[in-house]
């Protein structure tokens, strides 16, 4: 009989301790994913320079841009990598198809090697939901807000030469219809042209002649 106590109050002991580390377990990572789904604070110019100084950038006080910008309600190609990139750092644009958000461009002062590198920030009301840091140059990079995040194209997606991203042109954003933003600077931060523009424009280029016959394709410049 005393041995058949011992027995059992160890079992009971064993599964008391094993009930402790599960339900720990379980607040743990319920905690974990609050912190993870915590909004990132951007309705103001501090919270966004802030978030970008966490990085460790060191970027103009005020935004050389803002404007309205309109998320694509279906992604293409280059949508899709670049909303993969996004994913890599913690963010989501899916959820916001077709919706109209803010786009903040500051520019940094402190990327090694680089001197027209910005960083450009999307916020839905309040919060940040996305962005990047790019080269205005032609050929230039794209990736994450961290220096080592995940460049635009490293899963393959959107790799391709005629799925890059010119300069720092934010692949997946469109400028919003009822938007009163100027045209985009020199920095090559303009957003993406719709099929039906492309269209017009490949239209209205092959409508050109010269002494009564259209101009080749390839005598247009390509950017």
């Amino acid at each position: 009989m005393v041995v058949s106590l011992k027995a059992n109050r160890k079992r009971i002991i064993a599964f008391l301790l094993l009930a402790v580390i599960v339900v720990g377990a379980c607040f743990f990572l319920q905690s974990k994913g609050e912190e993870e789904a915590q909004p990132i604070p951007g309705g103001t110019n501090e919270e966004r320079l802030a978030y970008l100084q966490s990085f460790g950038w060191q970027v103009q006080t005020e935004p050389s841009e803002t404007r309205e910008v309109m998320i694509p309600a279906q992604f293409n190609d280059v949508y899709t990598a670049y909303n993969v990139m996004q994913k890599a750092q913690g963010f989501d644009l899916e959820p916001y198809a077709g919706q109209i958000c803010t786009q903040y461009l500051y520019k940094i002062e402190n990327y090694p090697d680089e001197s027209e590198v910005y960083a450009t920030l999307l916020v839905y009301g309040e919060e940040i939901i996305g962005g990047d840091v790019a080269c205005a140059e032609v050929d230039g990079f794209m990736h994450g807000f961290a220096p080592d995040s995940a460049r635009f194209g490293e899963t393959g997606i959107g790799s391709s030469e005629s799925s890059k991203p010119v300069a720092s042109a934010n692949p997946a954003v469109t400028a919003a219809p009822e938007s009163a933003a100027s045209a985009a600077p020199e920095t090559g931060t303009e957003s993406v042209a719709t099929e039906e523009e492309a269209a017009a424009s490949e239209e209205s280029s092959g409508e050109t002649e010269t002494a009564g016959e259209p101009l080749p394709e390839e005598a247009y410049p390509v950017d």
